[in-house]
């Protein structure tokens, strides 16, 4: 549970358990955000993949299997439910129109059952610098995303997010994976403010617990303002690295991680991502941690899964 500044009112004073929906809560987000939300509320998340849903179950999630592409199949699983935080979409979608689809077309679809379930509140994780008239497809698509969203009536906290991490997530798997290897994406010069998944998470929590009506765009990144090059040295052993230009990290990061990674995605993480909104921690009280810090946060959780994968959490 996240601090909440003194001045604010919870929706949980009077005792009462919410019912938080998460749509597309597979990844290193949606798995942060549930496991904070399941200590004071009824959980339901959704997912594509039947497997992906497991590790969302065993948090004390209900988990439907559910493409969030008409919003008549989403309607069936929103009764009670009084904020939906929407995380489907993602910057590495095989075409622009599939960008488009998983950013925009969601989020059409969340809006229409949402309002047709009364569904109370809504939270949208987007991108700082989303525009309509910005050059890279994933930006435009948030913005739009954004707009729907601000338009429809519905209560709603947009969150433009800097680059998130933790275990697993594709901007920190590339991060180390290039510092490992000698490369950043880009030119190294682009100013990143990495935040701490499990920071989201809490602001999360802490716009659900909000009493009064909210209606607003946050950004949302950690303390720290780092170059490309500046991450690099802290993820890694330092040195001087490669630049790959969008093309070439693509190649390179499909080959390491053994996952497709297009180019759209690597031109994204060659592009700044900080603040450009009011600042969301100090609007809910919730501190953020810094780069390092956070780095040996999500080592201790990997040495700590090793521990249990190897039978020695058990008696």
């Amino acid at each position: 549970m996240c601090a909440l500044a003194p001045s604010v009112a919870s929706a949980h004073d009077d005792g009462a358990e919410m019912t938080v929906m998460v749509t597309g809560a597979s990844g290193v987000l949606g798995r942060a955000i549930v496991a904070a939300l399941v200590e004071r509320d009824e959980v339901r998340a959704t997912v594509r993949r039947p497997e992906a849903g497991d590790a969302l179950r065993a948090l004390g999630a209900k988990v439907a299997v559910l493409p969030i592409d008409e919003p008549d199949e989403l309607i069936e699983i929103l009764p009670r439910v009084h904020t939906i935080v929407h995380l489907v979409g993602g910057v590495n979608q095989s075409s622009d129109d599939e960008i488009l689809a998983a950013n925009h077309g969601s989020t059409l679809a969340v809006v229409t059952g949402a309002k047709e379930a009364g569904v109370r509140r809504l939270i949208l994780l987007s991108v700082p610098g989303a525009s309509i008239d910005h050059p890279h497809p994933f930006v435009r698509a948030k913005a739009l995303a954004e707009e729907v969203v601000v338009q429809s009536g519905l209560e709603h906290a947009v969150l433009r997010a800097s680059h998130a991490y933790g275990l697993g997530g594709l901007w920190f798997a590339s991060t180390v994976v290039g510092a490992d290897h000698g490369f950043v994406v880009g030119d190294g010069s682009q100013r990143w403010a990495p935040v701490l998944a499990d920071d989201v998470a809490s602001v999360v929590v802490a716009i659900d617990d909000r009493r009064d009506p909210i209606e607003g765009v946050w950004s949302l990144g950690g303390p720290d303002d780092l170059t490309a090059d500046e991450v690099f040295s802290i993820a890694g052993e330092g040195g001087t690295p490669a630049h790959l230009d969008p093309s070439d990290a693509a190649e390179r990061l499909t080959t390491l991680l053994e996952i497709p990674v297009s180019v759209r995605t690597t031109e994204f993480l060659a592009a700044p991502s900080i603040a450009d909104a009011p600042d969301a921690a100090a609007e809910f009280g919730v501190p953020t941690a810094p780069f390092e810090a956070g780095l040996r946060a999500v080592a201790a959780k990997v040495s700590a899964a090793q521990v249990l994968a190897e039978g020695g959490g058990s008696d």
